[in-house]
C-alpha cells in the first residue's frame, strides 16, 4: 500500500474530479469520505479501494491511514475537517496534504510544526490552486530580488467556469473572518476595506479588487517578505456586493445566517466550462530602493483543473520520498519551480 495514497472527500465535487484525474495520471487513490453508497459506487467505476469513516471517530481515522503514506484531503470547508485527520496523521507518520484557502487553517497546523518534525512527519495545506501559483510565483518573485520587501499578487479568471460549490461554501464560512493583510511581518486588517489597483495579466490593465487570500499567512512563510496583499479581478457586480458585507458583516457570525447562504450554492462548473477557462496569475515584488520586479503565470481552469493537478504533483513527489518534515509551504516543500510541473502552466518575467 505504500505505493497508494487516500484521497478524503473523494465523493465531492472536486474530489471526485481529483480521483478520476489520479487514475489518468497513473497514481492509485484509496477513496475516503462518510457516504458508504457513494464511495463504493464510484470506487468500482475506477476500480480502486475505498474506505469509510466518519471525523467524529479517531480510531476509524487511524485504521484507515494504517500503512498509507499520504493523505490529500479535499473535504472542505477545512475548518471542520482538518483537525482530526491531521491528528490522526500524526499518529500513524501519514504525510498531510490538503488544498484549503483557509488562513485559519494554515496558522493552526503551523503551530503543529515542531510536533510534525518529531514524528517525521509533513503538513502541506494548501496545495492546490490555493496556493500553489501564488506561493511558488511568490518565491521566483522572491528569488529574482532577494531585497523585495513589498510583494502584490493577483489573479483573474477568464472563461464560462465558476467556483465549485465547495469553494463557495469555504468563502461564507470565512465570511466573519474578515479582510487581512501582512503589514510589517505581522497579519492585520486594512485600513481601507476596498481597495482596487490596475494590473496587466499580458493583454492590457484590468481592475483588480484586494481581498484576503492566503498568501497573506503563506507567502510570508516562503519569502519573508513582511507586506503582502492580494488582488482578484472581479465583475462589477461582485466588487459593489463587497463593498456592502463589510457593512454587515458581524451579521455573518451566525451560524444560521451562513447556512441560509449555502443552500443557495451554485452547482459547480461543468467540464466543458473548465476546458474553455483559463488562469492568469500575476506578481509583483519590490524593495525600498524602488526596485521592482513583475511576473506572471498562465494556466488552466483553477478551481478544480489547476488545483487537482498541482495537488496530485505534490502527492507524487511524497510517494517518490521527495519531502520535508513540519509545516510547509508548497514552495518550501518544492521549490518555486513546482507550479510549472503541472501540464498547461507557463511562467514569463515582464521587463
Amino acid at each position: 500500500m505504500r505505493d497508494k495514497f487516500l484521497l478524503y472527500g473523494a465523493t465531492g465535487f472536486v474530489g471526485e474530479a481529483t480521483a478520476r484525474i489520479a487514475i489518468q495520471s497513473g497514481l492509485i487513490p484509496i477513496l475516503g469520505g462518510r457516504n458508504r453508497t457513494r464511495l463504493k459506487n464510484l470506487a468500482t467505476e475506477l476500480g480502486v479501494d475505498y474506505s469509510v469513516f466518519e471525523l467524529e471517530d479517531s480510531k476509524s481515522i487511524i485504521k484507515a491511514l494504517k500503512d498509507v503514506p499520504v493523505l490529500l484531503n479535499c473535504a472542505g470547508p477545512f475548518v471542520n475537517t482538518f483537525k482530526p485527520v491531521v491528528a490522526a496523521c500524526l499518529s500513524t507518520g501519514t504525510h498531510y496534504l490538503d488544498i484549503t484557502g483557509e488562513i485559519p487553517v494554515y496558522q493552526a497546523i503551523a503551530d503543529l510544526d515542531e510536533e510534525a518534525k518529531t514524528k517525521g512527519v509533513m503538513l502541506l495545506p494548501g496545495i492546490g490552486f490555493d496556493v500553489v501559483p501564488t506561493d511558488c510565483l511568490a518565491a521566483h518573485l522572491k528569488q529574482r530580488l532577494p531585497s523585495a520587501t513589498n510583494l502584490t499578487l493577483a489573479f483573474q479568471s477568464v472563461g464560462p467556469a465558476g467556483l465549485p460549490p465547495g469553494t463557495q461554501r469555504t468563502m461564507i464560512e470565512l465570511i466573519p473572518f474578515g479582510n487581512r493583510i501582512r503589514k510589517n511581518g505581522l497579519m492585520e486588517k486594512p485600513k481601507r476595506a476596498i481597495k482596487t489597483r490596475e494590473i496587466d495579466f499580458g493583454k492590457g490593465a484590468k481592475t483588480a479588487t484586494r481581498i484576503t487570500w492566503g498568501d497573506v499567512f503563506t507567502a510570508y512563510y516562503s519569502t519573508g517578505i513582511p507586506n503582502i496583499e492580494d488582488y482578484l479581478v472581479l465583475p462589477l457586480s461582485v466588487h459593489k456586493k463587497m463593498s456592502m458585507l463589510n457593512t454587515w458583516r458581524p451579521l455573518f457570525r451566525l451560524p444560521f445566517v451562513r447556512n441560509y447562504l449555502k443552500r443557495k450554492v451554485k452547482p459547480g462548473p461543468t467540464a466543458e466550462a473548465r476546458t474553455q477557462t483559463h488562469t492568469h496569475v500575476w506578481g509583483e515584488a519590490s524593495d525600498d530602493q524602488n526596485r521592482k520586479v513583475v511576473s506572471r503565470l498562465h494556466g488552466p481552469e483553477a478551481g478544480v483543473i489547476w488545483t487537482a493537478r498541482a495537488a496530485l504533483a505534490g502527492v507524487r513527489k511524497i510517494l517518490e520520498g521527495n519531502f520535508t518534515p513540519g509545516y510547509q509551504t508548497p514552495a518550501t516543500a518544492f521549490g518555486a519551480d513546482f507550479v510549472l510541473e503541472c501540464a498547461g502552466v507557463v511562467r514569463e518575467d515582464v521587463v
